[in-house]
Formats: C-alpha cells, sequence, structure tokens
C-alpha cells in the first residue's frame, strides 16, 4: 500500500506501466488503423512485403521485442523503487547512503583512469561492441559516467552535513574533532574523488546538472541552516571542486567544451529535435512503441546518412515519440507527483535525515536538468540509482501505529 502523499506517484507509475503494456497488445488490423495509423504506415514503408505485412494481426509497438524488453526492464526498476521505499520505512537509509558514497569513490578514479590509458576498453581489457564508444569503465560514454556521479554526490554531501549534525549537540559550537571522524573524514575524501570523476569526464549536460543541483541544495538549506553556515558551505564546495580540478581535469580541454556548449554541443541536439517532431506529431496519440526510436528514426532522419540518429538527446522528447499521449500523460503526472510528495516529505522532516533527503532531491533535479540533452536514464545502473534516490527522499518515516 502507497504511504501518505504518495498514492497519486504510484497511480502515475502503474499508468505509466500500463501504457506500455498496452503497446504490445495484439491487435485486429482495422482496430490497429483506427488508433495507431502511423503504425500500420511504417510497416508498409519498412516490411519486406507491404503488400500483406499490413494487413495481418498486430500491436502498436512496430518492434514488438524492443517494447517488451523495455517494458520488463521499467517493472524492474519500479519494483526495486516500491521495495526500497518500504524498506526505507523501517530505517536503512544511512547504511544505503554510505553504500553509494563508497561506490562512487571507487567508480570515479576507475573509469577516469580507465578511459585516460585506454579510451576504447573496458576494464583496460575487452573493446566495446559499438564502434565509437569511448568508455568510462563500466559505462560506455563520458555522460552516462556523469550521470551515476551528478545523483551520488549530493547523496553523499547531505549524508556527510547529516553525519554532522548528528554529533553536534543543539546550540553547541561546531567542533572540528567531532564532526571529522573517521566517516567525516571518509565523506569528504569520497566526495573530492567523485567531484574530480565528474570534472575529468567533462561532460557539459552533467556540469549543467551538478549546477542546477547545488542551486536546489542551497534553496533547501535556507530554512535549516544560518546564513553563516551556507557561505562555508559554499566555500567548501568551492575549494573541492577547485582542488579536484587541479588533480583531476584538462582545464584547457575543460575549457574548450564549455565554450563550444552552444556552438557545438547544443546546436547539434536541435537539429535532431527538429528531426524527431515531425516523429512525434504523426505517432501522438499511441507512440510507436518504448524502444523504437532508432528504427522508426531512420525514416525521419534528413541529415547525413554516414550515421544514423540513435536517440533523441532529450528523454522528454523521446518519450513522447515512442510512447505519444498514452504513454506522456502518465510521465508528466509523475513528474508533478514526485514534486508534490517531495515538498510534503522535506517540510514535514525536522531530523538529520532531511539532509539525505535534500540530498537525494538535488540528484534527482540534477539528472533531470542532463536529460534535457541527454538519453542516460535509460542506462540501467542509472535508472536503479534514481530509483534508490526517490525512494530515499519520499519514503515515509512515520511510525504506522501513529499514522492515524
Amino acid at each position: 500500500m502507497a504511504p501518505p502523499g504518495a498514492r497519486l506517484l504510484d497511480f502515475a507509475l502503474i499508468a505509466a506501466l500500463a501504457a506500455i503494456a498496452v503497446q504490445l497488445v495484439p491487435l485486429p488490423f482495422g482496430v490497429r488503423l483506427a488508433i495507431a495509423p502511423s503504425s500500420v504506415a511504417y510497416d508498409q514503408v519498412a516490411r519486406v512485403a507491404p503488400d500483406a505485412a499490413p494487413q495481418l494481426a498486430g500491436p502498436i509497438s512496430v518492434n514488438r521485442d524492443a517494447t517488451a524488453f523495455a517494458l520488463f526492464l521499467a517493472i524492474v526498476v519500479v519494483t526495486l523503487f516500491w521495495c526500497a521505499r518500504s524498506a526505507f520505512h523501517r530505517g536503512g537509509v544511512r547504511t544505503t547512503a554510505w553504500g553509494i558514497a563508497l561506490m562512487g569513490a571507487a567508480l570515479a578514479p576507475i573509469g577516469a583512469i580507465q578511459h585516460a590509458t585506454a579510451p576504447r576498453l573496458f576494464y583496460w581489457r575487452w573493446p566495446a561492441h559499438v564502434g565509437n564508444a569511448l568508455p568510462y569503465t563500466p559505462f560506455t560514454n563520458r555522460n552516462d559516467f556523469a550521470a551515476w556521479l551528478v545523483m551520488a554526490i549530493p547523496l553523499a554531501a547531505g549524508y556527510a552535513i547529516a553525519h554532522i549534525q548528528s554529533r553536534r549537540r543543539t546550540g553547541a559550537p561546531f567542533d572540528p574533532e567531532s564532526a571529522l571522524d573517521d566517516k567525516g573524514t571518509a565523506l569528504g575524501i569520497g566526495l573530492l574523488v567523485m567531484i574530480a570523476g565528474l570534472l575529468a569526464s567533462m561532460s557539459r549536460s552533467a556540469l549543467a546538472g551538478a549546477a542546477a543541483a547545488l542551486l536546489l541544495f542551497v534553496l533547501l538549506s535556507r530554512g535549516r541552516m544560518s546564513r553563516r553556515w551556507i557561505v562555508w558551505m559554499l566555500v567548501a564546495v568551492a575549494a573541492m571542486v577547485a582542488l579536484a580540478a587541479v588533480y583531476a581535469a584538462n582545464i584547457g580541454a575543460l575549457t574548450g567544451r564549455l565554450a563550444g556548449a552552444a556552438s557545438e554541443g547544443l546546436t547539434g541536439r536541435v537539429a535532431i529535435w527538429r528531426q524527431t517532431w515531425p516523429m512525434v506529431r504523426d505517432f501522438w496519440p499511441v507512440g510507436s512503441g518504448v524502444g523504437t526510436y532508432q528504427q522508426v528514426m531512420t525514416l525521419y532522419q534528413t541529415s547525413s546518412r554516414l550515421f544514423y540518429i540513435s536517440h533523441a538527446d532529450n528523454e522528454y522528447l523521446q518519450i513522447l515519440a515512442e510512447g505519444g499521449a498514452v504513454l506522456g500523460v502518465p510521465a508528466a503526472l509523475a513528474i508533478v507527483a514526485l514534486g508534490r510528495t517531495l515538498a510534503g516529505r522535506l517540510r514535514a522532516d525536522r531530523t538529520p535525515l532531511f539532509w539525505m533527503r535534500a540530498g537525494a532531491a538535488s540528484g534527482i533535479l540534477a539528472v533531470a536538468v542532463q536529460n534535457l540533452f541527454e538519453m542516460t536514464l535509460r542506462v540501467p545502473a542509472n535508472a536503479v540509482l534514481l530509483a534508490i534516490l526517490v525512494a530515499i527522499a519520499t519514503h515515509d518515516t512515520v511510525p504506522v501505529e501513529n499514522r492515524r
């Protein structure tokens, strides 16, 4: 059963899963032609036997296997979210945040060093199955690698603040010796390493997400920290970024990538968005089937045929293309419901756990901003971490016997 305040979110998630499942239901040709005419038109153009294939019964999706696999992954991630949220009601948030911080401290140097020394191999040994991939072990590219870090960093920062606050008595002055115990020191080192990994990735979309996360974290801190402490927190963040940049990032290359964000990165993405929009318009009622973007986009691509556009470089636009209104509406409802639930949980929490909720919420915003320009949430590892962050941010800590 959904905890109070989260029923709308759960309803939206169930509706989204149902929308993907509907795309797999075999339909008589007449019904399919009425509700998914663009799918029939695609079959007429793309199938080997255009005269016979459209007359057969079939699903809305133009690729049943791809959509079935996407539905399987979606069910796994949503189920993980529900299980984690239920588990966090009984505790374990700190242990989970600590584990994610340790994983990030190990992941960041492995990915960055591997890419610098063997840019086309996973773990310095295995080549990628995609010819143009530039792995950051264990991720295929810089943006997927940075997405995991940009979600983990705010959570680890929130856990560090919660750890310090839990060891400090109300009204007592700050005691560095008490705050910087073994765990506090390890968290600080982990944060430094992860920030270094994020900068080393030189992912512009992730850096934009990190800036949004920092802004949200500061805004959430205003009601729980004095202005003086917020200033000190920002000074600490600036010091960590500066130190990480000195040791981990090629400043010249990073500056060059940031300078070319508008002329190179954004211009290319806008071109892809413009070519995607006709697909959205044609498939708007029920979509082409989740997981079928690359297959269908071959008919809409107007740019060079020396390469294929494999994704829309905008998660929200691709949801509309693949899912149409039948998936877009519950997806939008889920985003609104998540924001509403997050706001309620953050207002109600008066414990040090608030800082982990704030960190999780900031990580969610960071990856949401990044996916205005990327598709990093379709990587299972990133989707799993997002599910855990949402569970941390929205779980109900009110004892069961006191809910009434």
